[in-house]
């Protein structure tokens, strides 16, 4: 379950690409958001092709998390006829795919993915704060071999999340981590992670929706960057 990340910039840092990762297991692809780049990304890479199913957690409803969803649906339901379940706690994702002309026959909406015979994988939503006037999510997301916490867009990890990771129940962390702050932030920092985890947990916390390229002032703080290359 080792996450391949398409981007990991922010909306307003184009330069790396949406904020998108996604995992195979047992011939289905799971992927984590589908903002404005990432359909083009998994057209490119041909990962699609292989895939008897998507399955596609959602964060948000912020155009850089969810702006190519409806392509993804519909390139999988015409050309590939391969199932794709969209995961959002909220039903607002099929009125949003409504507008977009998306028929609900070219894919099933679920709130939660939960493991069951025959699949070993599980997306629990976690509710961040992010804006005001919408609800976000990140997903705890498990599978036979590993438990990680991918956060989309959180201004802080969730105090479950945060406590499990302590204890060991999580092994690794994606968090939303912007280089800039502000007295309104709607978005993690380094400086956050820095002040709520010591040092020997760092190496576990990925930085992820970044604002600007400075990974290099990520990893000398002792975290860690996805691998991405545009």
């Amino acid at each position: 379950m080792e996450l391949t990340f398409l981007g990991i910039g922010s909306a307003f840092n184009p330069g790396m690409e949406n904020t998108s990762a996604f995992f195979i297991f047992e011939n289905e692809l799971y992927l984590l958001d589908c903002g404005e780049t990432v359909f083009a990304r998994l057209w490119n890479s041909r990962v699609l092709v292989d895939c008897s199913g998507v399955n596609v957690a959602i964060s948000h409803l912020h155009c850089d998390h969810c702006g190519s969803l409806g392509s993804l649906i519909s390139y999988c339901a015409l050309v590939l006829k391969i199932p794709v379940r969209v995961i959002h706690p909220l039903e607002s994702v099929t009125q949003l795919l409504d507008l977009m002309g998306i028929e609900r026959s070219f894919y099933t909406w679920l709130p939660t993915l939960d493991a069951e015979p025959g699949r070993a994988v599980s997306f629990q939503p976690q509710e961040v704060e992010h804006v005001n006037n919408m609800r976000c999510f990140g997903y705890i997301i498990s599978g036979p071999e590993k438990k990680i916490y991918y956060s989309g867009d959180a201004r802080f990890i969730p105090a479950p999340v945060v406590d499990a990771f302590m204890k060991g129940d999580l092994d690794e962390i994606y968090q939303d981590t912007s280089f800039m702050t502000g007295l309104h932030a709607a978005h993690g920092s380094l400086e956050y992670l820095q002040q709520s985890f010591a040092p020997e947990f760092c190496s576990r916390i990925y930085c992820i929706h970044l604002d600007s390229d400075y990974r290099e002032t990520i990893r000398a703080a002792g975290f860690r960057v996805p691998d991405y290359r545009s």
